[in-house]
């Protein structure tokens, strides 16, 4: 009988050992379970955290009853608390908020718990340090805990961003309006093109008046131009091309306008839609004033010939009074001189200078003459070659003057007209000769280099052009260094006839050979000191 009650003593006993371990092992199941769980949440925690972070997006809670408030860490970073060791209340809670918007956010807030529904509001905020942030506030009240759960987001970056836009499309309206210049998108696929304002007021509708597509455009171009404008259109449309065209427009009122639409088909957006994104400016005013400017061109052009066939012909007609008048002056000279006394001889005598001079002047003239109609028959040429023959034109003189001359060229090849270009440096040279001090013996000094344009400070040089220049120097009686510019005026002097002679033309007809050529002449001097003058000349002709 005992060792029965002992052995259901001992089972009874092991029941209750075996279910005491399964529930331990229950437990610590759990609190493995919980353990886990935990650290799911708190990464969940961290991961929200950080994403609060990165968005700049804080979140909280406000209990109605207690006026009980709670903010997240990014909160703080929000309304720009450098801690978060402190609990807020709802008076700071308020004061964070600009003054001006408190009315507005407070009434938000009011309405989601009476109405128990969401809210979303767009306000400022003031940080501690007075900066002033845009911020956007949603949220929702949750009836059983009555309390109001909501986020609010740093959209400072986004406010200015979109500040920015709208300044810019602001200005770009004002700018198309200036320029009389509107854009347009018509995206592939879709029946309607878009246009802006200026769009608009260029073709004669008040803004957004009328849908467009292109049947409604093609109503407005120029009968006279629409088939040009349809076969450069389609065209650019089957090549995916740019196209640039420029055709008249009729305006609902009959007036006629000149355009010039210049359009690319690009890429916009995602999911690879194109579209034709384009420009059209009214060119109204530009085109007249091209057509009057060509008017005058022509006009200009026309008295232009009218002059210098002038010039040829007086010249020539000029030619033979002049001869008679010197031919019948040295007849009396050589024939009655001894039966004149001698004021006659005088008269006689400035008579027969002033023809030589009126010749020397008409010969000057058709020279000018001749080089302004523009002999443009270029070849190439050795300047070598071409001072050589000029030096020989000269030898006469340039013993007679007991000068020296040295020369220091390139023997290289330009292309010119061999004729004009003798004429220029026997001109330069020339004057070298002429304007001489009297107790020196002229020198004369001819170098030349080549150079590219962009070496030359010369803006209407090409900068990629080779050029060819020329320097002649002497030791001559110089001129003002105001002079540099009118001396190549035509008919300008320095000097009186008395002095030296000279018809004022010889520098005038320099400056046009080197038009001719494309080229540029100038000079520097101090009286006293000689001059020199620097030719630049292309190496070759544009064709």
């Amino acid at each position: 009988m005992v060792a029965t009650v002992i052995f259901i003593g001992l089972l009874v006993l092991a029941y209750f050992l075996f279910r005491s371990m399964s529930v331990v092992n229950g437990l610590k199941a759990e609190a493995a379970m919980l353990q886990k769980q935990n650290k799911y949440l708190n990464e969940r925690v961290e991961v929200l955290n950080l994403a609060e972070r990165i968005t700049h997006l804080g979140s909280w809670e406000v209990f109605v009853e207690s006026r009980q408030v709670k903010w997240s860490e990014e909160l703080y970073r929000v309304y720009g608390f450098k801690n978060d060791d402190f609990l807020p209340d709802a008076s700071i809670n308020e004061q964070v908020i600009a003054p001006e918007y408190r009315e507005k956010v407070a009434k938000e807030l009011k309405s989601a718990v009476e109405n128990k529904t969401s809210f979303a509001v767009e306000y400022q905020i003031i940080q501690p340090s007075g900066a002033r942030k845009y911020v956007l506030g949603q949220g929702f009240y949750i009836e059983g805990e009555a309390k109001l759960v909501g986020t609010i987001q740093d959209v400072t970056e986004l406010k200015e961003a979109v500040l920015k836009l709208k300044i810019n499309e602001s200005l770009l309206r004002e700018a198309e309006m200036v320029s009389h210049s509107g854009s347009w998108e018509w995206v592939d696929g879709k029946e309607f093109i878009l246009w802006s304002d200026e769009m608009y007021n260029i073709h004669g509708f008040l803004p957004h008046s009328v849908f467009v597509n292109f049947a409604f455009y093609k109503a407005l171009v120029h009968e006279d131009d629409i088939q040009f404008f349809m076969d450069n259109f389609y065209k650019a449309k089957q090549d995916k091309t740019l196209f640039k065209i420029n055709y008249r427009i009729v305006l609902p009122s009959g007036e006629i306008r000149h355009v010039l639409t210049t359009a690319e088909y690009k890429r916009i957006g995602l999911n690879n839609n194109y579209a034709y994104i384009g420009n059209t400016q009214d060119v109204t005013q530009l085109r007249e004033a091209q057509v009057q400017l060509e008017e005058k061109v022509v006009e200009l052009n026309r008295s232009n010939q009218d002059l210098e066939q002038f010039a040829y012909v007086a010249s020539h007609d000029l030619q033979e009074p002049l001869r008679k008048i010197q031919a019948f002056g040295d007849r009396l000279k050589d024939k009655y001189a001894g039966q004149m006394n001698e004021e006659a001889q005088d008269y006689i005598g400035r008579m027969r200078g002033a023809s030589e001079r009126m010749r020397a002047l008409i010969d000057d003239l058709l020279t000018f003459s001749k080089l302004t109609r523009g002999n443009k028959s270029f070849t190439k040429l050795r300047l070598t070659d071409i001072v050589s023959k000029t030096l020989s034109d000269l030898d006469f003189i340039i013993e007679a003057k007991k000068a020296t001359v040295k020369i220091d060229l390139e023997d290289d090849e330009i292309e010119g007209v061999e004729s004009q270009l003798m004429q220029l440096f026997q001109n330069l040279i020339g004057n070298s000769l002429k304007f001489t001090n009297q107790n020196e013996s002229p020198c004369i000094e001819m170098s030349c280099s080549m150079k590219y344009g962009y070496d030359l400070n010369i803006p209407e040089a090409n900068r990629n052009h080779i050029y060819c220049v020329v320097e002649v120097k002497d030791n001559g009686i110089g001129f003002e260094t105001e002079d540099a510019l009118k001396i190549f005026d035509i008919f300008h002097r320095l000097h009186s006839r008395a002095d030296y002679e000279g018809t004022g033309i010889g520098l005038a007809i320099c400056k046009r050979i080197a038009d001719n050529h494309s080229g540029f002449i100038s000079a520097e001097s101090r009286p006293g000191n000689g001059a020199a003058f620097v030719v630049i000349l292309p190496k070759k002709q544009n064709k």
